[in-house]
């Protein structure tokens, strides 16, 4: 699973890139070969599209990308489709919660914070744009090409403004909604967490990362709520949706495994049979056979 965040600071021939004490602004032309690629990023996200395209796949849902167009993404694990466009130039700012947090508390008595709507789930928020915001992103691109170290400080106070541009949109309230709960919310719950990443590779410490906590924390935190171990649950929950997609789709083994969030298919095989006594193939056979007598019938 490549951490975006990480990706991005171990190439910086790849991503031009300027360091805003804990924040890190990225530029750059995405190397993406594959067709679909599994990422993930222990800081939230803002994303600015100026060339080309991609489209990006969590929880169920796909948010397409398109020039000018900018979303904001929660720390999650998503998978990314190369679209025909193939080429896609990103403008990306990676802002821990803290950042966001001193932010709202600093410029709270600017932000329109009445009839906000509660927040819903999803880890993607698309921004709206207005011919203002657009020309705040163009204006940083230059920043990226100076030969000489820049201001810190200028370039925290540009962004500043850029967000708070953003966030005095009324077409955004869900975004400030999102933020203003991070400023009343320690921690997000575990179950929040694991419902939304369950299918993606990632590590314990890569959970607890998302879940803002310590390994030893997140085990703990787990255990309490669901009653069992992180490794236990996620192999059920991601054989119980091997099953729906066994029955429901015509994707093949190999398909399958790799939606159901394991590595390998025959470790998925292996599992598969252990806990429903028959071999996916055969589970998938079964089903296909039912559904074409309920079509003869």
């Amino acid at each position: 699973m490549i951490n975006t965040y990480n990706d991005s600071l171990a190439n910086p021939d790849i991503f031009k890139q300027l360091s805003v004490k804990d924040m890190l602004f990225v530029y750059y032309k995405c190397p993406q070969i594959s067709r679909l690629i599994q990422l993930y990023n222990h800081y939230n996200l803002i994303a600015f599209s100026l060339e080309g395209e991609r489209t990006l796949h969590q929880g169920g849902k796909a948010w397409r990308v398109t020039p000018k167009t900018s979303y904001f993404q929660r720390k999650s694990a998503y998978v990314q489709e190369l679209s025909d466009a193939q080429h896609w130039k990103v403008l990306a700012f990676h802002i821990p919660d803290q950042f966001l947090i001193n932010f709202v508390k600093e410029y709270l008595d600017f932000l329109p914070t009445t009839n906000l709507p509660s927040t819903n789930s999803d880890m993607f928020i698309k921004i709206e744009l207005n011919a203002v915001t657009e020309a705040y992103f163009y204006s940083l691109l230059p920043y990226f090409s100076k030969p000489e170290k820049q201001s810190e400080k200028l370039l925290e106070l540009k962004f500043k403004e850029l967000f708070l541009t953003i966030l005095t949109n009324p077409a955004n309230k869900q975004l400030l909604s999102y933020i203003l709960q991070l400023n009343t919310t320690d921690k997000p719950p575990i179950w929040q967490v694991m419902e939304k990443n369950y299918l993606y590779g990632l590590t314990l410490k890569e959970y607890a990362q998302l879940s803002r906590r310590s390994l030893s924390a997140f085990k703990r935190d787990f255990k309490l709520h669901y009653a069992e171990s992180p490794g236990k649950w996620l192999t059920n929950k991601r054989l119980e949706h091997a099953c729906v997609l066994l029955k429901t789709t015509q994707q093949t083994i190999t398909d399958v495994t790799l939606n159901a969030g394991f590595k390998n298919v025959s470790h998925f095989s292996r599992r598969f049979k252990e806990k429903y006594n028959i071999p996916p193939i055969s589970y998938k056979n079964l089903h296909s056979n039912q559904i074409e007598k309920k079509k003869d019938f």
